[in-house]
């Protein structure tokens, strides 16, 4: 959900193409100047018809190439997303942060959603999954005895506690 409806949207484009400045049509709507600024660039390259659906899945390749033609025709990052249908200046920017900070590394895809759940080791996984799923649920049982002998020890202190109250009344 967006934080300006469509109307307000609409409003202030009319108002800075009636040929009012960004600042005035910022105080009159309250939509900072830099989201209105946004809006006529998406109106000026896509028209009315509205942004392209967002793509989720850019390949490394794809994502240095984009970082590439920002960089060859001197583009920010919100012109660079605008261009390439991205929406928000914030993905392109991570892009180029993560790829000054790993290089091509920081571009791979990460894997996302929940850690596979364990199994236990069987005939069909190699000799380093099945050592990686027995590594896995020896991690899993110390954590679990970890805090099980925290309660315990918390239990205990508890009722030596409620010992001592009751001796001193």
């Amino acid at each position: 959900m967006s934080k300006y409806s469509k109307e307000e949207k609409d409003l202030a484009l009319e108002i800075i193409e009636g040929g009012i400045s960004l600042g005035q049509a910022s105080r009159q709507t309250g939509i900072s100047e830099q989201v209105i600024r946004y809006l006529r660039d998406m109106k000026a390259k896509y028209g009315s018809e509205p942004m392209p659906t967002p793509r989720y899945d850019w390949s490394s390749e794809e994502k240095m190439a984009v970082l590439e033609y920002m960089q060859t025709h001197h583009l920010g990052y919100t012109e660079t997303g605008i261009h390439f249908g991205i929406r928000g200046s914030s993905t392109v920017w991570n892009w180029a942060e993560r790829y000054r900070r790993e290089g091509m590394a920081g571009l791979e895809p990460k894997k996302r959603g929940r850690p596979k759940k364990w199994r236990p080791p069987d005939d069909t996984m190699t000799p380093l999954e099945k050592l990686e799923a027995e590594n896995l649920y020896l991690r899993a049982e110390n954590a679990y005895l970890k805090k099980l002998n925290a309660l315990i020890a918390e239990m205990e202190r508890q009722e030596q506690e409620r010992k001592q109250q009751s001796s001193r009344n």
